[in-house]
C-alpha cells in the first residue's frame, strides 16, 4: 500500500521504506500535471468546477471570467466565494463591516459612500428600467435630482439648489400628505330650478383622509333670475364625525339687508356644517365666502359645497363658472 496522497492536490506518494520502484508516470508525471493545473487560478467553466476542492482552492471560469475561492465548507458545490475582478460582472452581495467606507475617486469625506466626480453635472447615481434610453431618476455630483419617463426627453421634473438658501422645483409639485394644497375651479355654470333642498355641487368637492385637519374655503359667485323672491341657500356635506364651524360671509339673508351687489349688509355667521344659511342674490353676480378649519373624524370621504334656491321657483338660481374651492391639509 502506498502512502496516503497529499491532502490538497491529491499527489501520489510511494512507500517511504524504499520497497517501491519509482513509476515515472504515476510518481512524477501525474503529480506534475496536478501541480501545474493547480498553479494560480485553475481554469474551468461554470459547469466543470472541481468536485473535491480544498479550502483555499482558487478557480477562474473561462465562460464567465469570474474568479472564486473555496471556503472549505460542505457540500463542496456551495463553498465557492466569488472574488471581484474587472473582467466580469459580480454575481454576489458585497457586505462591508459597520464603519467601513466605499470610496470612489479618493474622496476625503468620511461618509459611508464617498465619491469625487469630474464636474458638478457628472452623474453620481442613476436608475433605469430595461429598455430605457435615459435615466428615470438620477443624482448629479452637485446634488441635482431629476426624474423622467426613461425616454429620450430625459428628466421632466427636478429638484436642485439654484442659489444661496434656495431649493428649486421644476415641474408640477403634488403633495399627498400634510401640506397638500388643492384648488378646484368650477368649469361651467350650474343652474337649479324648483328646489329648496340643498344638494351637492357637481364640481366644488375634494377628498379628505380620516383624522386629517384641513383649512377649506369656498368662493361662490351666484346669480338669480328672480331677485325679488328667489335667492341661494348653502350647506356643507362632510364625512361623519367631522368637527368645526364654518364662517359664512356674504350678502344678508333678508330683502331689507340687500340694496344691490355693491350696497348691502353683510352676513357674518358661524354655523355647523349641515346647518343651512341663505344669501340674497340678484341678476348680477354676488360673491359668497365660506371657510373653516375642519377636523375629519375616523371616516374618510369628501368635503362638498351644497346649495339650492331659498324658495322653490321656476326661475333659476345659478352658481357660476370660476367659483372655486381651496383646500389645504394642516395635519
Amino acid at each position: 500500500m502506498p502512502e496516503p496522497s497529499t491532502s490538497r492536490l491529491g499527489l501520489y506518494k510511494p512507500l517511504n521504506d524504499g520497497s517501491e520502484l519509482v513509476n515515472v508516470q504515476q510518481d512524477l508525471n501525474q503529480n506534475w500535471d496536478k501541480i501545474d493545473l493547480a498553479a494560480g487560478f485553475q481554469a474551468c467553466t461554470s459547469t466543470t468546477r472541481p468536485s473535491t476542492p480544498y479550502s483555499g482552492k482558487a478557480i477562474r471560469e473561462t465562460d464567465t471570467a469570474r474568479t472564486y475561492l473555496h471556503n472549505g465548507s460542505s457540500p463542496a458545490s456551495g463553498g465557492w466565494v466569488q472574488i471581484p475582478n474587472s473582467a466580469s460582472t459580480f454575481d454576489a452581495d458585497i457586505d462591508l463591516t459597520s464603519g467601513r467606507q466605499l470610496n470612489i475617486g479618493g474622496s476625503s469625506s468620511a461618509a459611508a459612500i464617498a465619491t469625487v466626480q469630474a464636474a458638478t453635472s457628472s452623474n453620481l447615481l442613476s436608475s433605469r428600467v430595461s429598455g430605457d434610453t435615459a435615466s428615470r431618476w438620477l443624482v448629479n455630483a452637485d446634488g441635482f435630482m431629476g426624474w423622467g419617463p426613461g425616454g429620450a426627453s430625459g428628466s421632466d421634473v427636478s429638484l436642485s439648489r439654484s442659489g444661496v438658501g434656495t431649493l428649486t422645483v421644476t415641474g408640477n409639485l403634488a403633495v399627498t400628505g400634510i401640506g397638500q394644497e388643492r384648488y378646484v375651479v368650477k368649469p361651467s355654470d350650474t343652474a337649479r330650478t324648483s328646489t329648496s333642498a340643498v344638494a351637492d355641487d357637481p364640481h366644488l368637492t375634494a377628498t379628505v383622509v380620516a383624522n386629517g385637519v384641513y383649512i377649506v374655503r369656498f368662493v361662490v359667485f351666484a346669480t338669480t333670475a328672480d331677485p325679488t323672491s328667489t335667492d341661494i341657500r348653502t350647506a356643507w356635506n362632510v364625512p361623519s364625525g367631522s368637527t368645526g364651524l364654518k364662517l359664512m360671509h356674504g350678502p344678508g339673508d333678508t330683502a331689507a339687508d340687500f340694496g344691490s351687489g355693491t350696497n348691502t349688509r353683510g352676513r357674518f355667521a358661524g354655523r355647523q356644517y349641515s346647518t343651512t344659511g341663505s344669501y340674497q342674490a340678484e341678476a348680477s353676480a354676488v360673491a359668497i365666502l365660506e371657510e373653516s378649519i375642519i377636523t375629519i373624524g375616523g371616516t374618510a370621504g369628501s368635503v362638498t359645497l351644497q346649495w339650492s334656491q331659498t324658495v322653490s321657483d321656476t326661475d333659476a338660481v345659478t352658481v357660476l363658472a370660476n367659483s372655486y374651492m381651496h383646500i389645504r391639509r394642516l395635519a
